[in-house]
């Protein structure tokens, strides 16, 4: 490789765009475009666009560059630039390749997103669908914020080009973008995905109760600065395994595994049967497995495997391995060099320690319901006992008339029968805060939450609670982690409103709009 493209190469990893922008000597052909294309499997656009205008300059147009300049423009949010350019390419007999189903994609993202709203914020940018999604912005570009920082610390990268984050109303419209089906998503529960320069997230509304949405923004980001980090070379188990390790790391102050009580007993079944998956079978993508139950179990794994991993050897460790991989070395091989053992050693040793940990609690997998495709109903039907469900129902039918005393009696008789039941935990809790008995609902909400940590709704009632408690503290963090799981719920920012949190007129604002009561 010349001296001009390791200086590239080496700007483009360490982040100096002045040293894409400005070399002085005129470069080959060749090396252009092959930079060019690193430039754009490392997900930066801005760097393309910069090299394929200096091609441009010093080559002029060839036979590739209609190709190169629709890409460019893709990768930039110009996305209608780059559509106008698949047409043309489509119509010109004389293109070598016209993109195939990429092209596709990229006019179904035009149409897409064509009257999204686009809000710019330092290097951040955010689109989506004029209407209730505006409610997500400010919090998600504060979570890029915070993550950018974080990141950086753990992987030793950040991007050049602003990152780009698109929200999508619902499944279908995510898939139309992207190379996921709806089918895929439904069946995996996947909501989001980083490609093509970009991160890619179902609006939280598009599930009955919201998901875990923030992580997944910073999730999808980890993904972002991987592409970048190991020039797209890194296999779909390293991407998982350390995009799920350091989703939560914007929000805390060192790397951890997040507490997913329902995949560590996953995890821990799946180790003590010897029925873990061969990390190989992820491939091309565990959005692609055949269950949730399957996909969680994926994440579970590859997760645990890069905790392990980093717990020996730190950040230092895992830039290195990444460092590896970018220059072509197996993935495999990476950890092993690392680690100064046998791949099969180190996967040995990880998976000696699973079979080692304590038994994890007796906890279910809970489905992620998409709007419109399931109810309240069809979360009674979850519940397990079978008596626990009919004193729901009966409590269902009194909330709906208004009757909030009587329901609280027969949800009381559903949470003495399933006391370890989220769906059951919640609705007692909401009855009890609604009865004037917030105090009641708080040990339901806490031992819930323990074990179902992100279940939106007793997220929200545990805020509600601990506020009329005069728990202000805790009601606090309670409604941002509420919010970061379902901010269309309108009572968690009625409670940050109440309080003395700088935004608190912002809050106010959103509880008025979602049509919420003030606390």
């Amino acid at each position: 490789m010349s001296t001009w493209r390791l200086v590239f190469a080496a700007a483009l990893l360490a982040v100096i765009p002045a040293v894409v922008m400005a070399e002085p000597s005129a470069a080959p052909e060749s090396d252009v475009l092959d930079l060019l294309e690193g430039a754009l499997a490392a997900g930066e656009g801005v760097p393309a666009r910069a090299l394929l205008d200096r091609y441009l300059e010093e080559h002029g147009p060839s036979p590739r560059t209609p190709e190169l300049e629709i890409l460019a423009d893709y990768y930039n949010g110009e996305y209608e630039s780059a559509a106008e350019g698949v047409v043309a390419l489509r119509a010109d007999p004389r293109a070598p390749a016209d993109l195939g189903s990429f092209a596709d994609v990229i006019v179904d993202t035009y149409e897409t997103t064509k009257d999204y709203e686009i809000v710019r914020h330092g290097d951040f940018e955010v689109r989506y669908m004029p209407g209730p999604d505006e409610v997500l912005v400010p919090y998600a570009i504060d979570t890029l914020k915070a993550a950018t920082e974080a990141l950086e610390e753990e992987l030793g990268v950040r991007m050049v080009s602003p990152v780009r984050l698109e929200i999508y109303p619902d499944a279908d419209s995510l898939a139309r973008v992207s190379t996921l089906s709806v089918q895929a998503i439904r069946t995996t529960g996947t909501i989001a995905l980083c490609k093509w320069g970009r991160l890619m997230i179902a609006s939280p509304r598009a599930l009955m109760h919201g998901y875990p949405w923030l992580d997944t923004v910073a999730h999808e980001y980890v993904h972002l600065l991987l592409t970048k980090a190991t020039l797209d070379r890194a296999p779909v188990w390293l991407q998982e395994g350390i995009a799920k390790f350091l989703e939560s790391r914007w929000r805390q102050t060192e790397a951890s595994l997040p507490s997913e009580p329902a995949s560590e007993r996953l995890l821990y079944e799946a180790a003590m049967k010897s029925e873990l998956l061969d990390f190989d079978q992820l491939h091309p993508s565990i959005a692609l497995l055949p269950t949730q139950k399957d996909a969680s179990l994926a994440f579970a794994q590859v997760s645990s495997f890069i905790a392990d991993f980093y717990d020996q050897f730190g950040a230092q460790g895992m830039q290195e391995v990444l460092a590896r991989v970018a220059d072509g070395e197996d993935a495999r091989k990476a950890f092993a060099r690392v680690a100064n053992v046998p791949w099969k050693t180190l996967e040995g040793r990880w998976r000696d320690r699973l079979a080692k940990e304590p038994e994890a609690p007796q906890v279910r997998l809970l489905p992620r319901y998409l709007k419109g495709e399931a109810s309240e109903q069809d979360e009674v039907a979850s519940v397990e006992l079978e008596q626990a469900r009919k004193y729901l129902r009966l409590g269902d039918l009194l909330w709906a008339r208004q009757r909030p005393a009587a329901a609280s009696v027969e949800y009381g008789k559903a949470h003495r029968a399933a006391p370890g039941d989220p769906v059951v935990a919640s609705r007692y809790a909401r009855s009890a805060i609604a009865g004037g008995r917030p105090e009641d609902a708080i040990v339901p909400l806490t031992t819930t939450l323990a074990l179902y940590p992100t279940h939106a709704p007793a997220l929200s009632s545990l805020a509600t609670a601990q506020y009329r408690t005069r728990a202000f503290t805790e009601a606090e963090k309670a409604a941002y982690r509420a919010i970061a799981h379902n901010p269309f719920d309108p009572q968690p920012h009625c409670v940050l409103s109440a309080l003395s949190v700088p935004q608190a007129q912002h809050e106010a604002s959103l509880c008025q709009k979602l049509g919420g009561l003030r606390e």
